[in-house]
């Protein structure tokens, strides 16, 4: 029986205990902040909002390398020669890593390599829905696992709600006009993944609280989301009270076990502090 190993991008933001359950070996990404590139994962995500506080400036995102992939490659194949890796990349629209990670497996055999044309808890939902895939069909070939993946990705629905458009304006995703706008007005845009684009959504207006719970609503109204599949989360400085918030909506409308997800710097360089995050998989449309 073919042994296969998924590997993937730190910018999934996947728990430990999901890479310890299905064993994910998670190739780093790179934030630079001044001078000093770091390894994502590698330092506190507080770094991220002191950076800024300081200099009025976002760090730097970037993607894996090749060479960062061959090193995760050769480890891998070097404890266990007869297994074929499954690379479930970052998003390709958004970084270099789906390139680099091709690049690097030229040098080897065995590895399939498939975009997930998502972020973050995008990512983990379908990392996870892939492992429990796996688990479920022993005897599914390499081939069967990509065609999963790529279908599951196209029915995965992720939902960033920002506390703020601050680092958004900072990195030129959205103009001065709109921040001052959605400032006044006490707009709060969403964020969604369209063909593994983050695109601005349906805005809401009102205090965060008014605007997480229509999130959530419309989230459930406007996906037939499998209960098994939903994640939620956010940024760092998301407030107890929010989640809890989010918890209880969650609970009321049917839906008690979701996991969550804590972002990590690549999407928090981006979303800023304290931003909300729902995602899920629709179910299959019966034809």
């Amino acid at each position: 029986m073919t042994k296969f190993i998924i590997t993937t991008e730190s910018g999934s933001d996947l728990s430990s205990e999901l890479i310890n359950r299905y064993n994910v070996q998670v190739i780093p990404m790179h934030v630079t902040m001044g001078s000093e590139t770091f390894d994502d994962g590698s330092f506190d995500v507080e770094d991220v909002y002191r950076f800024y506080d300081q200099t009025g400036t976002l760090p730097k995102t970037a993607g894996t390398t090749p060479q960062d992939n061959s090193v995760v490659f050769e480890r891998i194949l070097a404890q266990h020669p007869e297994a074929h890796i499954i690379h479930i990349a970052y998003s390709a629209v958004t970084t270099v890593s789906y390139t680099s990670c091709t690049i690097a497996a030229e040098d080897f055999k065995n590895i399939h390599i498939v975009d997930s044309k998502n972020v973050s808890g995008g990512l983990t939902a379908v990392i996870v829905a892939t492992a429990k895939f796996i688990e479920k069909n022993p005897a599914a070939t390499a081939e069967e696992i990509v065609s999963f993946v790529e279908d599951v990705r196209e029915r995965t629905r992720f939902v960033f709600l920002p506390q703020s458009l601050l680092y958004l304006k900072a990195g030129g995703r959205v103009s001065n006009v709109a921040y001052l706008g959605a400032s006044l007005l006490n707009l709060h845009p969403t964020i969604i993944l369209k063909d593994g684009y983050l695109v601005a959504s349906k805005k809401y207006r009102g205090s965060f609280d008014r605007c997480l719970k229509n999130t959530i609503k419309d989230f459930l109204k406007n996906y037939d989301i499998d209960p098994e599949t939903v994640i939620i989360g956010g940024t760092k400085r998301l407030s107890e009270d929010h989640k809890q918030l989010a918890t209880v909506l969650l609970q009321e409308a049917g839906f008690n076990n979701f996991s969550w997800f804590t972002a990590g710097s690549v999407i928090s360089s981006h979303g800023g502090p304290g931003a909300f995050g729902i995602i899920g998989i629709e179910k299959r449309q019966l034809s």
